[in-house]
């Protein structure tokens, strides 16, 4: 990673857990690890999957492909896999950007 990397790509990284210095290739083999670990068909018991596995795609998207992340983006929004309350820390982000204009 540049001296210049943004929080972003950090967070994404921190995600997939690989090292700054990781390719294409090491991105998509942890994303799929991951993706197989927590999709939701494999885990139809568990309602925290589905933002994990939402998470692990976007940040897999935003190091491979450069999509930014959207309006209501987990992964700008400072969310991680071992975050136990993702609704809690996305507010806390909403009011940190927005709560002025309330």
């Amino acid at each position: 990673m540049s001296p210049g990397t943004s929080t972003l790509e950090k967070r994404a990284r921190q995600i997939l857990g690989v090292s700054p210095e990781a390719g294409a290739q090491a991105i998509k083999k942890a994303y799929r690890r991951l993706a197989r670990q927590y999709h939701p068909d494999r885990n139809p018991n568990d309602k925290t999957v589905v933002e994990k596995f939402l998470l692990i795609t976007e940040a897999y998207q935003y190091l491979l492909y450069h999509k930014l992340p959207g309006r209501n983006s987990r992964l700008a929004a400072g969310v991680t896999l071992e975050n136990e309350d993702a609704d809690k820390l996305y507010a806390r982000w909403w009011m940190e950007h927005f709560g002025e204009f309330f």
